[in-house]
Formats: structure tokens, C-alpha cells, sequence
């Protein structure tokens, strides 16, 4: 009797245990709903972000103190990561001082272009301030003298109502004036985020290969290498696109500064490290950089308007077809469309810092799901076929 009831109970054991497998395999199998739960898990943190804010203030305190810091330590890990590898490979050097000597090279950078260049700029940004009357009024007295056409009144008109030089040079003054005021707090900030960030630099760049190994050696055993290989994939693209940007960015920065100073363009300086940092924003921090270009050059005389749209166009025409594709190769390739929109997404998600990692955060979210769907392809194919 008790025999035939152990066997019942096997029975219905394995029918269960048998439901649940197919139900698994339903849904893609352990590795699909694996990444499923953590797609699910980040829309429910920002659906709780913005649902019960008081509750969140906390963690939400935390993690706004680590966030900028810890999204500065990887951007710069991905720029010295190459440094510190070579360190590595050609001298006997340790994890730890291979570490300490790529962040005392980035430092080195850093500290020689804004002893550099900071001064002049700021120089010169504070001479634009001033001279911005003048450049609007050059602007509205060459349209008022031209003004037969009806498109070009309308332009006149919203000029006086908005870009009255004065009212613009004096909202220029004022959030320069708001930034020296508010400089104790950014100061404050700047300090925490310089003071923290070189020591989460350090453990990335000599514990993230260890730390990858650790998180794997934890998953099952079936979806080890799928998972690294994701890892691996995630890690290659976010790492060649930051990198890459950045190089790029310095490059149309250099190429800028060296054609504004060929044509004679004031403020060449200013202008050219605006559109280096403007073009970490793919599409729309080019378009952005070549207003203030655009209102100096028209300050001067229609040559000087022509010399510039010459020269942005040389170098826009160089980094699309040489400086980008040798650099970033093909790394996170996206129809400009969709960069435009990711990048606008971000920027009213998290301002700045928003516009800056959208890309990377567009092609981590997608490389997660393709493999998601691609696991539950081939997951449907082995049960349509019986296996």
C-alpha cells in the first residue's frame, strides 16, 4: 500500500516538475527569463522613482551622491582601459600600480589642457558676453535693410521681442553671474566627484576583469557562456563608442580651432572647445555648436560667414567620412533618427548626463533584447520540432 502510494506520489511530482519545464520553455528557456527579470526589475525602479518619490528620497539621496561619479569613473575606464593594458603587457608591473599609473596619466592630461586652455577661454567667453549686443544689432541692421521680403519681417520681429542684444547679453551675465554665486555648492560637488571618482577608477580598472569572473562562476552552468558573451558584446560596444567619441570629439575640436584661427575668427578658442564637448552629442551637438559661430562670424562681414560655414562643413565632412568610421568603426552603428530621439529622450530624463550616456544605454537595453528574442526564437523552433 505504501509502495503504490510513493509511486502515486512520484508520478505527480514528475507531472509537475514536467509542467513547470514546459512552462520555462515556453518563455524561452532559464537565460531568457533571466534577462526578462532584469528588463522587468529597471522599469519597475523607474516606475517606483516616479511613483513614490517621499519613500524613495533616501535611496534616491544615494544614489544621486554615486550616480555622477560612478558614470565618470566609467567613461574615463574606458578611456584608460587601453593604457592600462598596454602597462600590463609591456612592463612586470602589478594590477594595482598598472592602476595607479593610468589614472596618474589621465590626471596629467586633464591638468595640461585646462592649464592650457581654460584661461583663454574663459577670456574670451567673458569678452562674447560683452560684445553680444553689438553682434545682434549688426544682425538686426543688415535685415531691417533687406527687409522687402515677408519672412525676413517676421525674423526682425521676433529678434526685437527675444534677441534684444542687451536683454541677451544681460541673461548671459546672469547665469554667469548665478554660476559664480552658486560656486561654493558646485565647488562642493565638483570636489566630492573629483575626491571619489579616482578611487572607483582604481578597482575598476584593477578588478573588473575578476569581477566578471566572479559574477559568471555564480550563473548556471547552461547559461555561462551565452551571458559572458553578452557581457563581452555589452562590454566591447559601450568601451569603443565612449572612447571613440571622445577621440572624436577631440579631433573636430582641433580641426575647428585650427580653420577659425586660418579664416581669423575671434574667439576661436572658445568656439572650438564649445563643438569638440557639444560633439559628444551625436547630430545635435554639432548643430548646436555652430550658433555662437554662426552670430560671431555675421559680427564681422558676410566673408567671415562664408569662411566659417566653409570651414564647419570641411571638418563635419571629415569626421563623416574619415574620422568616425576609422575611429569608431562600426560600433553601435544607429540610423540618425534614432539617435536624435534617444538623445532627446535623455536630455529630458537627466538633462546633460542624459544626452551624453543615452546611446550607450539605447545599445545595452537593445543587445539585451535581441538576445532575448533570439533565445526565444530558437527556443520555439526546438519545440515546434518535437525536441
Amino acid at each position: 500500500m505504501n509502495k503504490e502510494k510513493s509511486i502515486k506520489e512520484k508520478i505527480e511530482i514528475e507531472k509537475t516538475s514536467t509542467k513547470e519545464e514546459n512552462i520555462i520553455r515556453f518563455l524561452g528557456g532559464k537565460l531568457s527569463i533571466y534577462i526578462l527579470i532584469v528588463i522587468i526589475l529597471l522599469f519597475t525602479a523607474i516606475w517606483l522613482y516616479s511613483q513614490i518619490n517621499v519613500i524613495m528620497a533616501p535611496l534616491i539621496i544615494v544614489i544621486n551622491s554615486l550616480l555622477v561619479p560612478v558614470l565618470v569613473a566609467y567613461i574615463f575606464f574606458y578611456m584608460l582601459n587601453p593604457v592600462y593594458n598596454l602597462l600590463l603587457a609591456k612592463t612586470k608591473i602589478n594590477s594595482g600600480m598598472a592602476s595607479i599609473l593610468s589614472i596618474i596619466f589621465g590626471i596629467a592630461v586633464i591638468l595640461t589642457v585646462f592649464i592650457g586652455a581654460v584661461p583663454v577661454m574663459i577670456e574670451q567667453t567673458q569678452h562674447l558676453i560683452t560684445s553680444m549686443p553689438g553682434y545682434v544689432n549688426i544682425i538686426r541692421n543688415y535685415l531691417e535693410a533687406n527687409a522687402d521680403n515677408a519672412i525676413v519681417k517676421n525674423i526682425i520681429v521676433y529678434i526685437n521681442e527675444n534677441l534684444n542684444g542687451t536683454q541677451l547679453s544681460a541673461a548671459a551675465f546672469d547665469i554667469f553671474t548665478n554660476f559664480i554665486s552658486n560656486a561654493a555648492s558646485i565647488l562642493s560637488s565638483t570636489a566630492a566627484i573629483i575626491i571619489t571618482t579616482p578611487f572607483v577608477l582604481y578597482y575598476l580598472l584593477k578588478d573588473s576583469s575578476r569581477f566578471k569572473i566572479y559574477i559568471i562562476s555564480k550563473l548556471p552552468e547552461k547559461s555561462k557562456e551565452p551571458i559572458e558573451t553578452t557581457i563581452n558584446e555589452i562590454d566591447n560596444k559601450v568601451g569603443s563608442y565612449i572612447s571613440g567619441q571622445m577621440l572624436v570629439s577631440v579631433c573636430v575640436g582641433i580641426l575647428l580651432f585650427v580653420g577659425y584661427q586660418i579664416i581669423g575668427l575671434q574667439y576661436a578658442v572658445s568656439l572650438a572647445t564649445l563643438a569638440g564637448v557639444l560633439s559628444i552629442v551625436p547630430y545635435l551637438g554639432p548643430m548646436m555648436a555652430i550658433i555662437p559661430a554662426m552670430l560671431v562670424a555675421f559680427g564681422t562681414d558676410w566673408v567671415m560667414v562664408l569662411k566659417m560655414l566653409v570651414v564647419w562643413g570641411v571638418v563635419q565632412f571629415l569626421e563623416g567620412n574619415f574620422i568616425s568610421p576609422n575611429i569608431m568603426g562600426r560600433s553601435m552603428k544607429q540610423h540618425p533618427l534614432t539617435v536624435i530621439f534617444v538623445v532627446i529622450i535623455g536630455t529630458n530624463m537627466m538633462g546633460i548626463l542624459g544626452a551624453v550616456i543615452g546611446i550607450p544605454v539605447y545599445a545595452i537595453l537593445k543587445i539585451l533584447l535581441e538576445k532575448l528574442i533570439l533565445v526565444i526564437k530558437n527556443r520555439y523552433k526546438r519545440i515546434y520540432k518535437g525536441e
